[in-house]
């Protein structure tokens, strides 16, 4: 499978991150090249070509044509005009800002996957379907969501050409996944939700995100139509998103300190060791915690990083003698720095107090600097619950220029003082019954039908004095769909481990290749294939309506190999 990339074409600018999606989904075989090294040669040693959207040369096209025409297949996201016509389109030369996309699951090709429709956010373009050529839509666009809307327009198709196959999106797919994961470039540094001027990503979906969508990982459906198309052109292995087979979620765990006091944190803890669950502490500046408590509770699995806060932040509010967006940088290295220097731990998560932000990824790049791999503040903050990223996944941010920054950006669906606190601006003021309806359905979806974790924040304050009901109910919500309570930590050290394997294929079978050490790790490899491993563990897994061969591998050490061979 070839990446193509043009770094001469601004709307191209989103093919890195497509590369993070590809890996996201699972898929680790995958080359990349510059467009202008387009050739023959480079064509043929592979078995599909994934184009970004661009406007390609006639040459260009006379390439990829004939690669497909000879039994290529070839994927390509908001095609030029000139290509569609070429996949048995007619360009109608109009299009949509937004709208919706509607996977028609009847068709046997994305059968299983969710059918709720889903925001796209970004242009897409209007075809008419060639009635002489073999077209089939795999998804249509609706201008909204009403039930008038009788006239949708093809948003995905499937096109026989040649010996080939190729598919084609009417939109822009990563440009999609990373403003429904990101928010509204246009809103940095500006509150839009009329809650109490501190500005928290949460701010960037206000008049993006229809409050009906928080509780559909929209992202997360779009990447999963990306994988099956891709599985569909080209069947191969993927990784799986959760180390062992039967897994099909997880729960992060994280507790901002907030000054609770040393009983408030052994009331937390007694809980999370009542259920065998991890959690990572969020720690303040002048906390009651210190190494000695860390070594004794990290040795039952729990991590402890920094709350990065103002040095006028106290348990009792929050204080900005200058405009946030002039404060954040230098509170994020005082306080990895002090965090370090006091407790000998470097951050590997974090989350700020308050939630504080800057810019669209200003605040991401420098916690990257930092050394960070994961932030967790995104969170679902009034007016929203559940998917404010329209994703549970981690994934790497990305500029809206397309530039990649090396910190994975882990949604947090919610936290307690949002949900049930009593006074709050921000708190929906619910009553625990309905808090527990509302986050035990996000907790039984994310297992049952998209296979997406879920991650909340408890404080220690607030779950001593108010909201360990609501708390101690969505941990048994997650172990009764058998999810695994895991910390932050924890998280990004699988994430990480799995975003470095690779598979290699032979004509024998593939390879899977790791660079850390991982406690188990599965394929998912499509149904037509027979294979055996020989030091690998088989089974059989039915994935959003299809089924699978599942090969786990355990116990990998730092640069193993495993193999699968066919049979």
């Amino acid at each position: 499978m070839l990446l193509l990339h043009i770094p001469s074409d601004p709307r191209s600018r989103y093919s890195r991150y497509l590369g993070e999606i590809l890996r996201l989904e699972g898929f680790a075989d995958w080359a990349e090249a510059d467009i202008a090294a387009l050739d023959a040669p480079l064509l043929a040693a592979h078995d599909l070509v994934i184009l970004p959207r661009t406007a390609l040369s006639q040459a260009q096209m006379d390439l990829l044509l004939d690669f497909v025409r000879q039994g290529g297949r070839l994927l390509a996201l908001l095609p030029d005009s000139h290509l569609a016509a070429q996949l048995g389109l007619r360009p109608l030369y109009r299009g949509l800002d937004g709208g919706y996309l509607r996977i028609e699951t009847a068709h046997p090709t994305v059968a299983g996957l969710a059918a709720q429709p889903v925001q796209i956010i970004g242009p897409s373009v209007n075809w008419a379907i060639d009635p002489n050529a073999a077209v089939e839509t795999l998804a249509h666009i609706h201008a909204d969501l009403s039930a008038e809307d009788a006239n949708p327009v093809p948003g995905v198709v499937w096109s026989p050409i040649g010996k080939g196959y190729a598919a084609a999106f009417a939109y822009d797919l990563p440009h999609t996944v990373a403003r429904l994961r990101q928010g509204n470039p246009e809103h940095v540094d500006l509150c839009f939700a009329g809650l109490d001027g501190i500005y928290r990503p949460s701010e960037l979906f206000v008049g993006q995100l229809p409050v009906a969508q928080m509780y559909i990982p929209q992202a997360d459906i779009h990447t999963a139509l990306l994988a099956r198309t891709i599985e569909q052109l080209a069947p191969r292995p993927r990784i799986w998103y959760y180390p062992h087979a039967q897994q099909q979620s997880a729960l992060i765990m994280t507790s901002d300190d907030d000054w609770s006091t040393l009983e408030q944190f052994e009331t937390l803890l007694a809980g999370l060791r009542q259920r065998q669950a991890h959690c990572t502490f969020y720690v303040v500046p002048k906390t009651q915690l210190d190494r000695g408590l860390m070594d004794r509770w990290g040795a039952d699995g729990h991590t402890f990083s920094v709350h990065p806060a103002l040095e006028a932040d106290t348990v009792s509010g929050v204080k900005m003698g200058e405009p946030q967006s002039r404060l954040v940088v230098p509170m994020l290295a005082e306080n990895v720095e002090r965090h370090q220097r006091q407790f000998g731990r470097t951050p590997r998560t974090v989350r700020q107090h308050a939630v504080r932000w800057l810019g669209y990824v200003d605040a991401a790049r420098t916690l990257a600097d930092l050394g960070v791999g994961m932030d967790l503040n995104y969170v679902a903050v009034s007016p929203y619950l559940g998917h404010l990223c329209g994703s549970g996944r981690p994934l790497r941010f990305v500029d809206s220029d397309g530039t990649l920054i090396d910190c994975f950006q882990q949604p947090t669906h919610w936290t307690e003082e949002c949900l049930i606190h009593p006074e709050f601006v921000f708190s929906f003021k619910w009553t625990v019954e309905k808090a527990l309806a509302e986050t035990g359905a996000l907790i039984r979806e994310a297992a049952r039908r998209y296979y997406t974790p879920i991650a909340l924040n408890s404080h220690p304050v607030s779950f001593a004095t108010y909201s360990s009901p609501l708390i101690e109910g969505n941990w048994d919500a997650a172990l009764a769909e058998q999810m695994p309570i895991l910390s932050a930590d924890e998280w990004l050290a699988w994430t990480e481990a799995r975003d470095g394997a690779r598979l290699i294929a032979s004509a024998a079978g593939w390879e899977v290749r790791v660079k850390a050490a991982m406690g188990a790790i599965t394929l998912l490899i499509p149904a037509q294939f027979a294979v055996r491993a020989d030091d690998g563990t088989l089974g059989r897994e039915e994935r959003w309506g299809r089924e699978y061969t599942t090969v786990t591998f355990h116990g990998l050490t730092s640069s193993d190999q495993r193999r699968i061979r066919y049979e």
